[in-house]
């Protein structure tokens, strides 16, 4: 026993102890066994030379060892090769990890045909030999290599007598398995196929399976059924809709705490300790039944066993029903109608009025129309809840990873981002004129507003694509929204708390700005011309989004310090009703209480009746004298911003009062 020394080399003595049946080197710092290391010691049974830092290994160093049935082997880095066993013949267990194993020789099972465990993680092994003739081989560990395909003859004829079994081939990259690949492993139990590269499992001899893992394979979103794993006890899979087969209630399924071990990542994986936890009993050569086994063996005797199936579905991982709750289906539906009909109304009144499109009136049209395209995105929502309805599981990991939901993500965040963006610049828009007509006699001119609301819609499209390039996520739910859910990932927690910081510091300077806007107010000499109906529809605007907005933040932030004090259906509620709340509200507000679409509406009616009852020689005059008001309209506004550039303010107000607005209507702060 020379364990736990500080042993820099090979003690080349060793070859002197002919009779010599266990070597225990492990925790030295010995960096290479020379060729023939063992040559003198024929009757050498068990081998540990773990946690060495080893880079090198003779390629002679274990052969013709005829007694050996242990060896154990880690971190030979700078390996390249399988070692030749030659002569080896008994050998039952052999762990070689944290190598540098290109392939395995094709006469590995020739010349080791009574092993046992074959644990070869943490290699560069990038094709398999056929196993056919190590017809005593039970458990296989070939986890974290670059293994890209399983062959029908990898483990053909592979029949072990023992009642337990396991294959490891998780971390890879597998792509493929051959539907034949898994046919004559009658007794395999456990399965790990983790974080591979899959988009389908064949299922022919899987039938005696009581552990499953499928994690990490985001393209196999096939469902699985009760009758293809009838002893299945332990299943871990992409998606948690593939668990809705095993049960329908949320309190049916329990998170399994098994190979917890196995989810570390390469770096922090001890790969000795590993293959002791995948394959208990190695040390002492003791093949008895592990504690979850012993525990399976319990529950064989039971009539109905609990299948624990992870990730569990919930709220936000429906398996019938998107909507759950009919009073949300409704109110998403009531969301939908109102916002693109009222917002339509709204654009309407807005931009195709004959009457004068202001600076603050054009914003609010602007903000109609992210408003509208709010309601398009809670639509396509909406719409795959009837299309799926009642059996959502079937094909919610194929909505959650395809183009529908990353549409409907992107066109929900664009939409949101530009309202409040655009609500931003209209309350600054609303402030500077205020401070413009005071000051210089003219407000900030439309086209540098357009310029303004062209760099929102710019920097709303930045943030609604980030998602689509990981940072963030909008297939964390079916929601496909990038805020973060209960039991969620946590790499998309950056992005929303980012997302509502920035609305918030919006939210701020709204708030600021107006205060500001209202003292200045108080100050003018212009209130007489300034139109306090577009001011305070706005101010209601700000009012009722801040209002809104505050759930949303709540959740994000609390999501951040873990503090969910509300259960997952009233987050999903929020999300879903209070989130595009505002794209009805907003309309509505202007539709009901702003005097100018009652005027634009009359225009846009008199005008269709006119161009429904002249005649073409009336039209023609009725078109010139339209022209003649519009160009009358664009006259007088030049004369007062030329008369509000003179010195004296006051001196311009006898002027101001002399002209006529007969295509605008403005509705004095005094009102």
């Amino acid at each position: 026993d020379l364990n736990y020394n500080e042993l820099l080399e090979f003690p080349g003595a060793i070859r002197t102890l002919g009779r010599l049946q266990e070597l225990g080197f492990h925790n030295n710092n010995i960096k290479a066994i020379p060729e023939n290391a063992f040559v003198g010691n024929p009757l050498l049974q068990t081998i540990h030379f773990y946690d060495n830092p080893i880079q090198f290994v003779g390629q002679s160093a274990f052969q013709y060892l005829p007694k050996l049935h242990t060896l154990s082997l880690n971190g030979a880095t700078d390996i390249r090769e399988f070692p030749d066993l030659k002569g080896t013949t008994s050998l039952e267990v052999l762990t070689l990890t944290r190598a540098g194993i290109h392939f395995l020789p094709r006469r590995m099972c020739q010349q080791l045909p009574s092993l046992r465990v074959l644990e070869l993680s943490h290699n560069q092994i990038e094709e398999l030999p056929s196993f056919h003739r190590c017809q005593q081989l039970e458990e296989l560990g070939l986890q974290h290599n670059k293994i890209q395909e399983i062959r029908a003859d990898t483990f053909v004829q592979l029949m072990a007598l023992r009642s337990m079994q396991v294959l490891d081939l998780s971390w890879n990259y597998i792509q493929f398995i051959h539907p034949e690949a898994f046919v004559t492993l009658h007794s395999l139990t456990k399965l790990d196929l983790t974080d591979n590269q899959l988009a389908t499992l064949p299922l022919d001899g899987l039938a005696g399976l009581t552990h499953l893992k499928l994690q990490g394979n985001p393209a196999l979103s096939e469902p699985f059924t009760k009758e293809s794993f009838p002893k299945m006890r332990v299943l871990e899979v992409p998606y948690a809709y593939q668990c809705c087969a095993y049960g329908s209630c949320s309190s049916f399924f329990r998170v399994s705490s098994q190979w917890k071990a196995e989810d570390l990542s390469p770096e922090e994986e001890d790969p000795h300790k590993r293959s002791l936890e995948l394959f208990p009993g190695h040390a002492d050569n003791h093949y008895d039944l592990d504690a979850d086994d012993l525990q399976l063996d319990l529950e064989e005797s039971k009539l109905h066993p609990t299948i624990q199936c992870t990730p569990s579905p919930g709220p936000f991982k429906p398996c019938d029903h998107l909507f759950e709750s009919w009073i949300i289906r409704l109110g998403v539906w009531v969301i939908v109608l109102v916002s693109v009909l009222c917002n339509g109304l709204v654009i309407l009144a807005v931009f195709a009025s004959p009457s004068y499109l202001s600076p603050v009136k054009f914003l609010v049209g602007s903000i109609a129309g992210a408003n509208m395209l709010t309601g398009i995105s809670c639509s396509m929502l909406a719409l795959v809840d009837t299309l799926t309805y009642g059996r959502f599981a079937r094909y919610g990991a194929r909505w959650e990873t395809g183009a529908g939901c990353r549409v409907t993500g992107f066109l929900s965040l664009l939409a949101s981002q530009a309202a409040i963006f655009l609500l931003t610049l209209a309350a600054v828009q609303c402030s500077l004129s205020a401070s413009c007509v005071r000051g210089y006699g003219k407000s900030p001119s439309l086209g540098k507003v357009k310029a303004a609301a062209c760099c929102c819609l710019l920097l709303s499209s930045v943030a609604a694509v980030l998602p689509l390039f990981s940072v963030g996520e909008y297939g964390a739910s079916p929601l496909c929204l990038p805020y973060p859910i209960p039991e969620g990932k946590p790499t998309s927690l950056g992005f929303a708390v980012a997302l509502v910081m920035t609305n918030m510091l919006c939210f701020l300077t709204i708030t600021g700005t107006y205060i500001r806007l209202y003292c200045n107010l108080l100050k003018g000499e212009f209130s007489a011309v300034w139109d306090c109906a577009m001011v305070k529809h706005v101010a209601w605007l700000i009012f009722t989004n801040c209002l809104l907005y505050c759930p949303v933040a709540f959740l994000t932030f609390s999501s951040t310090l873990n503090l969910f004090l509300i259960t997952p259906e009233v987050i999903k509620s929020v999300f879903l009703v209070v989130l595009p709340l505002p794209a009805c509200l907003n309309p509505l507000l202007y539709l009901l209480f702003n005097p100018h679409f009652r005027d634009d509406f009359r225009l846009l009616r008199q005008k269709g009746q006119d161009k429904g009852s002249l005649p073409p020689s009336c039209k023609a005059e009725d078109m010139e004298k339209s022209s003649y008001d519009s160009t009358q309209a664009l006259v007088n506004f030049s004369d007062i911003d030329h008369t509000c550039d003179t010195p004296d303010p006051l001196a311009a107000r006898p002027i101001l009062d002399s002209y006529s607005f007969p295509s605008m209507t403005l509705i004095p702060c005094q009102q």
